[in-house]
């Protein structure tokens, strides 16, 4: 899509090119006054889209004055339209015939079907027995299958992949081929790995030291501290006691503070503290001892499971229940004569919890080692069989035949798709071809019928060419008989249904990018003009297309850009020329109609006769009057005008018109409005525009004179 032009020069522009706030949209509307440059900026357009070396002529189709003479080929002669294209020389009963026949050599959507499930069935086919395989060789062994997702294609490498990983363990593809799957190894991780935890109670080295002192100190009797059970029973009981209690137990009078003090001297004794830790020490070693017994337990189990090497660990720990039975009795003993000299083994001691410690260590890193060899020999096994059954899906003959199979029906398929494509694409241009030779007839006089215009179109007698004949006789017209408006109307039918693929004008014809239409409605009938404007309608709602209308009607304009904002789509223009150099400008208003053609011939009217320009504008001026005359006769007298040969006494009458001057000017000026803006054709006298354009500004002030200072202004 082009946003600008860059640099552009042609007539009167000059090395022109867009400013920012000015670029091409999508869907562009153009405005312009004859003569101001609007034809050259078409060709401007044209020729910046052309700059692209991807694009190419085919890819825009553009209409304007030139067209007729360029595309439609109007021959004088015997009144017949010929087409531009090539195949307006082939009858339509001939490519029937052929698209016919095309259509025989389509191969029917059936057959294709039927292709696609032979080669969906063999794929089916190729997974089953590959799965199959996989099932057969994994055994026990958790090996999950390729994705379901994945085409047999793609399952056949993955497991070519498997083999290739197997050979770098075993190179040998006899003895790989023999591996098949076996879940011991699993089995044994299981077992191994759910043994219950090695565990002991480790007596505290600072609580050994703490035991250490007690047992080498000396302790007296002291009859007045009671057993440490007692001392414990009073505390328990004095718990549910509060001061001014009695005692719970005898009801009898309870000095509270008094025994609350004697509970805390009682603790605070050497002797009681003392045999509070030792009884903690005894507590340790009963533990240490219960430790001992449940890892006496696990012994057949750690030995089943891990071997008999681990048996003599075990005993060693058994051993040592005996002595750290005797180290309880010692403990026992201290506990129960505190005063007493007791002999107590702390080094062996140490020396136990050393042996338990060094042996559960031991155990656990046979267990630790023979998992880690496990896991090992468990991957390569796993490495292995998968190689193993890649290894025979490689090798099976049953999958390459069928493998072969389905490569000569995608083969089979992709020549039967591109046959099809090729043929359709024959029928699709024969087709087309018929849609520019009698379908673009049926159109045309389609249409021309809804609006009453009394011509159609039909073939001549060998489908050559087109023939226009009046409905009304059925007659051949020549073209002397076809005003330039009619000839311009089927132009622009002939333009606008060329753009599309078929004769319901749904689909544009693929190549196409840029449409730029210039004066569609020039010289046209105000009963056709509605038309026309709708089909520029349809035109600018047509999607991924870039669209540029441009009009020297403020009318049309009006009606075209009605409601078209300007937004990211859509971008409305005028074109203007200052010094004699044509630009761009933005239309950030809409004047009705009459306003601004009033405003264009009241600024035609001031012109000096050497200011007269090209025949553009004065062919333009004729049109611009009957409408503002027509516009202000019917709201200033209250009915029609009707252009008769009665018009002008009419005229008279009503604006009282008596002098001979007056009269001759009002002639001239009904000439100019009822004639000349129908058809260029005969005398183009641009003095007698602009002297019916002065007149015409002049009836109005005389006849309307507040009216006539409003719209001036």
């Amino acid at each position: 899509m082009i946003n600008k032009l860059n640099n552009f020069t042609h007539k009167s522009f000059v090395g022109y090119t867009n400013p920012n706030d000015l670029l091409f949209r999508a869907k562009n509307i153009l405005f312009g006054y004859n003569g101001k440059g609007k034809s050259s900026i078409a060709i401007g357009i044209k020729d910046e889209f052309l700059k692209e070396q991807i694009k190419k002529s085919n890819n825009l189709r553009i209409f304007d004055r030139d067209y007729i003479s360029n595309s439609l080929l109007l021959e004088n002669s015997d009144g017949k339209i010929k087409g531009v294209e090539a195949s307006f020389g082939k009858g339509g009963v001939e490519i029937e015939n052929k698209i016919k026949e095309l259509e025989k050599l389509v191969i029917s959507k059936e057959e294709i079907d039927k292709t696609d499930t032979s080669i969906a069935k063999l794929r089916k086919e190729i997974r089953t027995e590959i799965d199959s395989i996989h099932d057969r060789r994994k055994g026990e062994v958790n090996i999950q299958k390729k994705s379901k997702d994945e085409t047999v294609e793609r399952v056949i490498e993955l497991y070519k992949k498997d083999y290739q990983d197997a050979k770098k363990i075993e190179a040998d593809d006899d003895k790989l081929i023999k591996i098949n799957g076996d879940n011991s190894i699993e089995k044994k991780i299981s077992q191994n790995e759910n043994l219950r935890p090695l565990t002991f109670s480790k007596t505290p080295t600072t609580l050994i030291e703490e035991v250490k002192i007690i047992f080498e100190e000396k302790f007296g009797e002291d009859i007045s501290i009671p057993e440490y059970e007692v001392v414990q029973w009073i505390e328990s009981g004095l718990k549910i006691h509060k001061e001014g209690d009695n005692c719970k137990f005898c009801n009898g009078e309870l000095e509270y503070s008094d025994v609350k003090l004697k509970i805390t001297q009682f603790k605070e004794n050497k002797r009681h503290k003392a045999t509070e830790k030792l009884k903690q020490f005894r507590e340790q070693l009963q533990n240490l001892l219960e430790s001992i017994k449940l890892i006496e337990k696990e012994s057949k189990t750690y030995s089943t499971n891990i071997g008999s090497e681990v048996e003599q660990y075990f005993t060693t720990i058994t051993e040592k229940k005996v002595e750290v039975q005797s180290l309880i009795i010692s403990s026992q003993s201290k506990i129960d004569k505190i005063e007493i000299q007791e002999n107590f083994d702390f080094n062996l001691l140490v020396e136990i919890l050393e042996v338990i410690d060094n042996s559960r260590i031991t155990i656990n890193k046979i267990k630790s080692d023979q998992l880690l060899e496990l896991r090992m020999k468990l991957t390569n096994l796993t490495t292995l069989v998968k190689g193993a059954i890649g290894l025979e899906i490689v090798k099976s003959v049953t999958i390459k035949e069928k493998l072969l199979e389905v490569k000569f029906h995608m083969v089979e398929l992709k020549d039967k798709g591109e046959n099809n494509k090729k043929k359709q694409q024959e029928i699709q241009n024969l087709k087309q071809q018929k849609s520019l030779t009698k379908d673009f007839a049926d159109f045309v006089s389609e249409i021309l019928n809804d609006i009453n215009i009394s011509l159609k179109v039909t073939l001549d007698s060998d489908n050559q060419n087109y023939i226009i004949k009046s409905t009304n006789e059925n007659a051949t017209l020549m073209i002397k008989d076809i005003s330039e408006g009619e000839k311009n109307l089927l132009a622009l039918f002939f333009f606008y249904y060329e753009l599309f693929t078929d004769n319901k004008q749904q689909q544009v014809k693929p190549e196409i990018e840029l449409i730029i239409v210039d004066d569609p409605i020039s010289s046209m009938d105000d009963s056709n003009k509605f038309y026309i404007l709708e089909l520029m309608k349809n035109l600018l709602e047509l999607q991924n297309h870039q669209i540029f209308v441009l009009t020297h009607s403020w009318e049309d304009y009006c009606n075209l850009s009605y409601g078209k904002e300007n937004n990211q789509i859509i971008a409305t223009f005028e074109i203007r020329k200052k010094n004699g150099i044509s630009e761009l400008a933005k239309l950030s208003s809409k004047e009705k109609p009459y306003n601004y053609l009033f405003k264009e011939i009241y600024e035609f009217s001031k012109k000096s006769e050497t200011d007269l320009n090209s025949e553009c504008q004065i062919y333009h001026y004729p049109n611009v009057m009957r409408r503002i005359f027509e516009e202000w006769y019917g709201f200033k007298i209250g009915r029609d005008m009707n252009f008769t040969s009665n018009l002008q006494k009419q005229v008279e009458n009503d604006f009282s018109i008596s002098s001979n001057i007056e009269k001759t000017k009002l002639g001239l000026l009904i000439k100019v409005c009822n004639i000349l803006s129908h058809s260029i054709n005969g005398s183009m006298n641009p003095q007698e525009i602009h002297q019916s354009a002065k007149y015409l500004m002049k009836l109005i002030e005389n006849s309307d004179k507040l009216h006539f200072d409003n719209m001036k202004q």
